[in-house]
């Protein structure tokens, strides 16, 4: 029996961020990555922005880009799409065993991700192309799967 994870993150406007538009929901299944935008009977209108992905675990956006960042611990790698483009990108394609979380810092233009796998548990920060990759921490971690970062502050 195959069973699905939903990966859901929610962008609900603010301040910094204004929009004519209505607040939506983009989240992964693992073989797609969807926006759904709410409806006032509950049921919500879906869209597929990417199709056929392996696994895809962890997702973050840059609303001011129209960029979505993924996770897919199948391919062991980290892509991207600009909303609309239909062009995915491989921004961290080697090196990775288990990526399961992702973060986006908008502000620097950098993410941030966790690989669990059982020789590299760390986490690790690069610009939204891939370059200049860092790891952050990789001593007495067990398995980091969940990452958030807060731009705001820094």
């Amino acid at each position: 029996m195959q069973s699905s994870v939903f990966l859901l993150l929610c962008f609900i406007n603010s301040a910094s961020f204004t929009s004519a538009s209505s607040p939506r929901l983009i989240f992964a299944n693992r073989r797609d990555i969807r926006i759904l935008r709410p409806t006032k009977d509950g049921k919500g209108n879906e869209t597929v922005i990417v199709r056929g992905l392996e696994d895809a675990i962890a997702l973050d956006f840059d609303y001011k880009q129209k960029i979505v960042f993924w996770t897919d611990v199948s391919e062991e790698k980290i892509k991207s799409t600009v909303l609309g483009s239909g062009n995915i990108s491989n921004v961290v394609s080697v090196g990775l065993r288990r990526p399961e979380g992702l973060a986006v810092d908008w502000t620097s233009q950098k993410i941030y991700w966790t690989d669990s796998g059982i020789e590299t548990n760390r986490i690790e920060v690069a610009n939204y192309d891939g370059k200049h990759r860092k790891v952050l921490f990789w001593q007495n971690l067990d398995q980091p799967r969940a990452i958030a970062v807060d731009p705001r502050s820094g």
